[in-house]
């Protein structure tokens, strides 16, 4: 019985340690109308698997973050979304029901079935992306 028991320990053990560490580090900066965007949530959305996202700062950059703050994404093919990043200090006005909430990027960025934005997450590679968007 000791046996399956360490067994299982050691699977639960690699499983939730494998989890974390599969992420790897993702950076990148939004430009929009030519200008650096800040306060934008941009979300990577796989096909399967965990989705990881980042706010922009002044200068538009970001870093993605999927189980912990700014751990990475897991390696894999995405369609980056954009959203209006509203601080906990400062909600939005609320528009009225079944409207989304403000945003200045077109409504085809919010939506991975529309967005034309894609990226590629590869292990070993610096996964710094530049996106820039007009309308």
């Amino acid at each position: 019985m000791s046996r399956k028991f360490f067994a299982a320990a050691l699977l639960t053990a690699c499983v939730l340690g494998c989890t974390q560490s599969d992420t790897v580090p993702v950076s990148g900066v939004l430009v929009f109308k030519g200008q650096p965007a800040d306060n934008a949530e941009v979300m990577f959305n796989p096909k399967t698997g965990r989705i990881a996202s980042g706010v922009t700062d002044a200068e538009g950059r970001f870093k993605l973050s999927t189980a912990k703050p700014n751990d990475g994404a897991l390696p894999g093919d995405y369609i980056v979304t954009l959203f209006e990043y509203y601080p906990p200090d400062k909600p939005p006005k609320m528009p009225p029901p079944g409207q989304p909430l403000p945003s200045r990027f077109p409504p085809k960025y919010g939506d991975p079935a529309t967005s034309p934005l894609n990226a590629t997450v590869k292990r070993g590679d610096k996964n710094e992306f530049r996106f820039e968007v007009s309308n």
